[in-house]
């Protein structure tokens, strides 16, 4: 919809044609700022999650450190590293997407099949780090979460960046541009109105004239 002012002829159909582009563009300006309002709306409900879920993480694995600590005290570090020897030092994480009011945000699940086994030979596993297991399984959880979590917050925040630049776009751009473009427009269209009604009062009053003199 982008055009020049001085190559724009000031015609009644362009006067037409510009008033309904222009009341087109008003209508997309509403909507994009409902948009921006709900995007709002749900980057505030992401940020809170975010940060319940990053304080329910820490506390998570700061519980976790302060047992293995412990643990390692009593037990010794050679004994836990021959069992963290046996056990896989990978996890998997199933990634999808999902579509929040338009936007793409990522989605991630850690795969239960990956979590690894406790090692055969239990009896050198303290009983401590059979419960720190436990919780660290759900820790691992809880930070998939916040990862998640982070993840969406970007995503929304990119949508709000783009969908007020679109707004900006239509306040200080293109909506000035047309209504500078419409105002042009009845001014030449007013003034050859003018003109039109002096040349008809001209031509009635020679009329007139000619019409003593006969």
């Amino acid at each position: 919809m982008g055009f020049e002012q001085r190559k724009v002829l000031p015609t009644k159909i362009n006067l037409l044609r510009l008033r309904r582009e222009l009341a087109m563009l008003k209508r997309v300006k509403k909507v994009l700022e409902e948009k921006r309002d709900v995007l709002l709306l749900y980057i505030r409900q992401t940020a809170d999650e975010y940060r319940e879920s990053y304080r329910k993480a820490a506390e998570s694995l700061e519980k976790i450190y302060q047992q293995y600590f412990s643990a390692l005290t009593a037990t010794g570090l050679e004994q836990l590293q021959s069992v963290a020897k046996e056990v896989p030092d990978s996890l998997r994480v199933d990634v999808a997407t999902r579509v929040l009011f338009a936007v793409k945000t990522p989605s991630f699940r850690l795969v239960e099949e990956s979590i690894p086994e406790m090692p055969l030979s239990l009896e050198r596993v303290p009983p401590t780090i059979m419960a720190i297991r436990s919780e660290l399984v759900e820790a691992f959880a809880a930070l998939i979460k916040v990862t998640e979590t982070e993840a969406t917050l970007r995503s929304l925040l990119a949508e709000l960046k783009e969908t007020q630049r679109l707004i900006n776009a239509l306040d200080y751009s293109i909506i000035p541009r047309y209504e500078s473009a419409i105002k042009f427009i009845k001014l030449v269209l007013d003034d050859r109105m003018r003109e039109d009604i002096m040349r008809l009062k001209m031509l009635k009053k020679r009329l007139e004239a000619a019409r003593a003199y006969t």
